[in-house]
């Protein structure tokens, strides 16, 4: 691209660089051409852009031959002898250039295409027309060819087809022209042929709809035909604003929408098709139910049904579904239901309807159903039945009845009363032989009479019982020196025999229903004892029961650390330790005595007499303070009632001189250039306890115009290895170069520390660049730089400038730069470099 006008920067001293006049490089030269062809004539002129040409031919300028070359129309014999010469003009001057002569022999001219026939597009059923232009010598013939095949009579120049059809899409044309001194042969052109619209036609049709009061509708329609459709849907055939889709969805319909039709009207270029009317049906929205009557308590007798109702509105259908005590009663689905034959475990039930339809449910109130009872006189349905068992067991006695409750039991014996005997049942105590052949009948009694029953035989057998557990040994523990005693309790045909086994092996007289050990020791802990019960029906053996022997309590000292180190610390400091103390024994530890050898070593933090519990455990705090450089040594020493008493615990540490040294990083900063009015990033500088004491810092001072401190608030005391972080800022008031120091004074050795500070304060220098815009369409410009003149340009610019103008804010005082433009086209090509511009920054 040429990037045409690009004068006029402005240097960085802010003055304008004079324009140049042109001055002819290359002068046009004379051109012989035959008949009918068409000469060039060209001009190389340099100077400050933009330049304007204008070409004359024989002194009369000719219309619009305005750039740096011209090219005649098709020659005649007249125009032989012609002279051609440029004006070339800048803002500077101008400057013509010589005459460059047209010789024009009547020699013959071949053909040459000057415009190509181009690529056509119909419709099925049109004619496509193809042109070509051409210079040559007269007379000049044309034959048009599709395919590469001759077109019958197509001699023009221009070709118009046949009316086409789909089959010719894709068919390519061409013309040959020629004269007596050749031919010529244009560029192919494509014919496209589209197929001819085709009318809609109506596929599916929309449905009829059906739909509750609220609820929205979809009409839909599905059609083919050459696109684009155009859809518009009518309601009674009225248009629908806005329902111009394939479908539409009606809003929230009403009772009025009720039969409403619809239908829609489907469009393209080849012509129209409407739709059948489908039919919109509205159903009223169902109305859930209400409960108007609610059901009524009720009350009967035993054997009497009850009726429960309801009465509710709403839409209808209306289903029913009753329920006692909340379960569904099978069946109980009308407005109201009848009981069966109620009974007295009725009575308190509860009945409830649950009435619902399409919209909804309503659930009655519950009503209570109260049952008297009729009273019955009691009748014996199961009589008691004779018993037979063995002298020492029981026998059990039950009877049946019915009839109304409640109803009362008495037990007799041989026809007297058995006290306590009030039940359904009665189990004798263990029975004897002289129990064998009594009678046992039961009164049965309620408000509406009495009824007694049969009597049942009891027959006692006598036999002999074998023994049976009833109480077994249970586990013991206890400590070493207690002696303990099992115990075993059985039942069975007496005499009962004891024998107590230790560990499966029996206990020498130990024939008893309990064993009392000797007096124990921890190795009979984990022992198991059992005792085997016999009598002439069998034998019975306990359960094991385990014996846990601890041993008798007692305390026992830990420390924590057995030792303790106190390293070197400063003469004078004084530094501590914890000493845990710890009873890991099962009795309280009890510390009489805390002894500490070692002048420069002491303990605190305990009161005499000391007790510590099985397993608790108490801190005590051990101190060093040397007096003197050089190592010590001590000891703390326990005396307690623990079996290792005493305990001792070696102390060791070494006096070391006070060092007071603090560490200051960095020892200078530099800010560098900073603008005037302007403050600088923070810069830190790290103040560090190095020794091995703590530095009291009394004052931090700043000098030095523009610079300040901050983090820095004295008195402040640094223990060893403890950081003090200042923040430094600079802020010029004035350009110059700028010298300072922050001064920390404290008790270190070396005070005051120094940190030199220095930084310049500049001014902000800019570069206002501006430039003429090219004569050529433009998307926008790219501005470079470059300190070395001529070379090494670099683009400034992160995006196009869309303007004129530009400015350089990223100069440095004393630097001399140069500048150059070039213009870029909406396809991303770009222009050489325009004039350079010098800017020269103080």
């Amino acid at each position: 691209m040429v990037l045409a006008g690009c004068a006029g920067f402005v240097s960085g001293a802010n003055t304008n660089q004079n324009p140049v006049a042109p001055v002819i490089t290359t002068q046009p030269v004379n051109q012989t051409v035959i008949t009918g062809q068409a000469a060039t004539f060209s001009v190389v002129a340099s100077g400050t852009a933009p330049m304007s040409y204008q070409w004359q031919k024989n002194g009369a300028n000719i219309s619009g031959a305005t750039s740096s070359s011209y090219t005649t129309p098709a020659t005649a014999a007249a125009d032989n002898g012609s002279t051609f010469i440029v004006v070339v003009s800048n803002t500077a001057g101008s400057v013509a250039s010589n005459a460059a002569t047209l010789t024009v022999s009547a020699g013959t001219a071949a053909p040459s295409i000057t415009t190509q026939p181009t690529n056509q597009t119909v419709t099925a059923g049109q004619t496509a027309t193809f042109t070509v232009a051409a210079s040559g010598t007269a007379p000049l013939s044309y034959q048009w060819q599709k395919n590469g095949a001759n077109i019958s009579g197509a001699t023009s120049a221009s070709y118009t087809t046949p009316a086409t059809t789909s089959s010719d899409s894709g068919s390519t044309f061409k013309v040959v022209v020629s004269n007596s001194a050749g031919a010529a042969t244009s560029n192919s052109a494509t014919l496209t042929v589209s197929p001819a619209p085709v009318a809609p036609t109506i596929t599916t049709q929309p449905a009829n709809q059906t739909v509750t009061a609220g609820q929205t509708a979809t009409f839909a329609v599905t059609a083919t035909g050459t696109a684009p459709l155009s859809y518009q849907w009518q309601k009674n055939g009225a248009n629908i604003s806005g329902a111009t889709l394939a479908s539409y969805t009606t809003p929230a319909t009403t009772t009025s929408d009720n039969g409403s039709t619809f239908k829609v009207v489907v469009s393209n270029s080849a012509g129209t098709a409407t739709s059948n009317a489908a039919t919109l049906t509205v159903n009223t929205a169902p109305v859930a139910p209400t409960i108007t009557t609610q059901p009524a308590n009720q009350t009967v007798t035993t054997g009497q049904t009850a009726t429960f109702a309801v009465t509710a509105t709403g839409t209808a259908p209306l289903s029913c579904q009753w329920q006692k005590n909340g379960a569904n009663i099978s069946g109980a689905t009308s407005a109201s239901y009848t009981t069966p034959a109620t009974t007295t475990s009725d009575s308190g039930s509860t009945f409830k309807v649950v009435v619902s339809n399409s919209a909804g449910t309503a659930t009655s109130n519950s009503a209570t159903l109260t049952v008297s009872p009729a009273p019955v006189a009691p009748t014996i349905t199961t009589q008691p039945a004779n018993q037979t068992v063995t002298a020492g067991q029981t026998a059990t006695f039950a009877v049946t009845a019915t009839g109304t409750v409640p109803l009362s039991y008495q037990w007799q014996k041989n026809g007297a009363n058995i006290s306590g005997a009030t039940s359904a049942s009665y189990t004798t105590p263990a029975t004897t032989t002289s129990d064998s052949g009594s009678t046992f009948k039961a009164v049965v009694t309620n408000t509406a009479g009495t009824a007694t029953s049969n009597s049942a035989t009891l027959t006692v057998n006598p036999a002999p019982v074998a023994p049976t557990i009833t109480a077994q040994p249970a586990n013991q523990t206890v400590t070493a020196g207690q002696t303990v005693t099992f115990t075993v309790v059985a039942t069975g045909t007496a005499p009962l025999s004891y024998q107590w086994q230790k560990n499966g092996a029996n206990i020498s007289g130990a024939t008893s229903a309990s064993y009392t050990t000797p007096a124990t020791t921890t190795s009979d802990s984990g022992s198991t004892f059992k005792a085997v019960v016999t009598n002439t029906a069998g034998t019975a053996t306990s359960n094991s029961a385990t014996l846990t022997v601890n041993p008798t309590p007692a305390p026992a000292i830990q420390v924590n650390p057995t030792s303790i180190s106190f390293g070197n610390v400063v003469v004078g400091a004084n530094l501590s330790q914890s000493l845990i103390i710890s009873n890991t024994g099962n009795a309280t530890l009890s510390i009489t005595q805390i002894n500490v050898t070692g002048a420069t070593f002491s303990a605190s933090g305990f009161t005499l007499p000391l007790s510590v519990n099985a397993g608790q455990k108490t801190t005590i705090t051990v101190a060093f303070l040397p007096t003197a450089v050089g190592a010590a040594s001590g000891n703390v020493s326990i005396l307690s009632n623990a079996p290792t008493s005493p305990t001792s615990v070696g102390l060791s540490g070494s006096g070391i001189a006070a060092t007071l040294t603090l560490g200051i990083n960095p020892t200078s900063l530099a800010f560098g250039n900073v603008l005037t009015g302007t403050t600088s990033a923070t810069q830190n500088v790290t103040i560090t306890n190095t020794g091995n004491s703590s530095v009291t810092i009394s004052q931090i001072s700043v000098s030095g115009a523009g610079f300040t401190v901050t983090g820095g608030s004295t008195p402040v005391t640094l223990t060893p290895s403890q950081n003090l972080v200042l923040g430094v800022q600079f802020s010029p008031a004035s350009t110059g170069s700028v010298a300072g120091s922050i001064s920390i004074v404290s008790n270190a050795t070396g005070s005051p520390a120094t940190v030199i500070l220095s930084g310049t304060g500049v001014v902000q220098h800019t570069v206002s660049l501006s430039w003429i815009a090219s004569t050529s369409t433009v998307t926008g410009y790219n501005v470079y730089r470059s300190t070395s003149n001529g070379s090494g340009y670099v683009k400034i610019n992160t995006s196009l400038v869309s303007g004129l103008t530009y400015t350089d804010s990223s100069v440095t005082s004393g630097t001399t730069y140069f500048y150059v433009t070039t213009a870029v086209d909406s396809s991303g090509n770009e222009s050489g470099f325009s004039n350079q511009a010098t800017a020269v920054i103080p």
